[in-house]
């Protein structure tokens, strides 16, 4: 039996044909896939840098976002400070003004209150030179310690006013005032240590501490007189009253008249 080569030949180009097209179906199918696969990949990726600079691009938004308010809430903080400051300045200023015209003010007055001040103290010179020679050493030194102070310049003119109208007041409380105190005295060409007793400046007596003399200060003679017995006797008493060691009773005094 033979085969007719041709026919089978044919047959099996006719068999392997629909093979070699559904191979080939495959293959460009395959290839489709494989394009789409690489396009949705290329995609995806494309996506994915795409949404990462849209993260970027949000996170320096916020970054700016966030700088601002902080940049715009130091603003505010230092605009505060600055109102406050100019305040602070203004107030200054005007402080600054008001001291330049009490300058101004002070050295006007300075002009007048100087040499007021001057004659207050020659007179308080001259007023104890006259007076009672009582706590002489005490009150001397008080005019000196004015007169030292009137020519210091880095005392000021209220300082310098305040220690003349405080002598003056304590020269005035004198005037109302008994007072006891030790000191010396230069009595009939004699030094002698001495109780003193001043009433106002009315009277100044003594009894020396030994108690042999007594005197008092006669303001005609503007020198010492020898007490009587009965001005001794209340010289004693009236020290006594002084020092608080007897209750006040009435004494007698050498009433001595001015020249």
């Amino acid at each position: 039996m033979k085969f007719n080569t041709k026919n089978t030949s044919l047959l099996l180009a006719a068999f392997t044909l629909p093979l070699f097209a559904q191979e080939s179906s495959q293959i460009d199918n395959s290839d489709k896939l494989k394009d789409s696969v690489a396009i949705t990949t290329s995609s995806l990726e494309e996506a994915s840098r795409n949404q990462q600079q849209i993260n970027k691009i949000d996170k320096d938004t916020r970054d700016l976002e966030f700088e601002y308010i902080d940049t715009f809430k130091e603003y505010e903080n230092l605009k505060l400070y600055n109102d406050q400051l100019q305040k602070i300045i203004n107030s200054q200023l005007e402080e600054i003004d008001s001291i330049l015209k009490q300058i101004a003010d002070l050295d006007n007055t300075n002009i007048n209150i100087i040499p007021l001040m001057l004659k207050m103290t020659d007179s308080l010179e001259r007023f104890i030179e006259l007076d009672i020679p009582f706590l002489l050493d005490e009150r001397l030194e008080r005019l000196a310690s004015i007169k030292e102070v009137m020519d210091r310049g880095d005392i000021s003119t209220s300082e310098k006013f305040r220690k003349v109208a405080e002598a003056y007041q304590i020269e005035n409380e004198y005037g109302r005032t008994i007072e006891a105190y030790r000191g010396s005295v230069n009595f009939e060409n004699k030094d002698f240590n001495a109780d003193f007793l001043r009433v106002g400046r009315v009277a100044l007596m003594f009894v020396t501490t030994n108690g042999d003399t007594a005197g008092y200060w006669n303001t005609s003679s503007n020198s010492w007189v020898k007490s009587t017995g009965a001005i001794k006797r209340s010289t004693e008493e009236g020290l006594k009253i002084a020092l608080k060691q007897s209750p006040p009773t009435l004494i007698n005094i050498p009433i001595t008249s001015y020249e």
